[in-house]
């Protein structure tokens, strides 16, 4: 089983998150599970070994996989609209 891991600047954003998508949004990521499930819209991103999108509503969060260590870790939380600006 992998533990998801919040980092700071992750737990910063979700608090910036609207209560209703805040909720969607723990939800799924608590229940996520490596390999992932099939219902949930996850793409992995170019550009790095481990790093993945998952798409709930508007929100985008981008997350790591650490297969060595068992660990999800959740990096970005963001709206859609600036969420892929780095």
């Amino acid at each position: 089983m992998y533990e998801v891991r919040f980092t700071n600047k992750a737990e910063k954003e979700l608090t910036k998150i609207a209560g209703f998508d805040r909720k969607n949004l723990l939800k799924r990521i608590t229940q996520i599970t490596f390999p992932f499930p099939q219902n949930y819209d996850i793409d992995k991103l170019s550009g790095g070994e481990g790093f993945y999108r998952l798409r709930t509503g508007n929100v985008r969060t981008f997350i790591e996989v650490d297969q060595k260590n068992k660990q999800i870790w959740v990096r970005k939380i963001k709206y859609r609209g600036g969420a892929y600006k780095f």
